[in-house]
């Protein structure tokens, strides 16, 4: 990092790198208009974001606008730094069965006991991510 700039910008890669190390995000949607953000535990499997999700406002609103974000944060101690990664996309309801079959083998559980049967893929035609050092945190 450039210790003259406030944050270094990420690479497409790097942001991939980060957000294949992580299991939980924030899912951005619309819900009637107003946004609303929810927190999902995901998996990365072939250039897409994957979560399970039940019935309900989430999925309906991506049902009815598939335009979300997704954003993933962490801190590495070691160095002192802080990241972000955005991602801009579309998420589509897998419900056919080759997908959904290929899928269901995925690493990718709930942290919770409700029921989340609904795979959602979220395909990403923006990405981008920043680094930083995390000035008001001692090491």
């Amino acid at each position: 990092m450039n210790p003259h700039e406030p944050f270094e910008k990420l690479s497409e890669d790097d942001c991939w790198r980060l957000l294949g190390g992580q299991q939980f995000g924030r899912l951005a949607v619309s819900v009637a208009g107003r946004p609303d953000i929810y927190p999902v535990n995901f998996v990365i499997y072939r250039d897409a974001i994957v979560f399970r999700t039940a019935e309900g406002s989430k999925l309906a609103s991506m049902a009815i606008n598939s335009a979300v974000a997704f954003e993933v944060d962490g801190y590495e101690p070691d160095s002192n730094e802080a990241w972000s990664v955005v991602v801009h996309g579309a998420a589509r309801l897998i419900d056919h069965q080759p997908d959904e079959d290929e899928l269901e083998h995925l690493p990718l559980f709930p942290w919770n006991t409700a029921p989340k049967h609904r795979l959602v893929t979220l395909e990403a035609y923006e990405v981008s991510g920043r680094r930083f050092v995390a000035e008001g945190r001692h090491a």
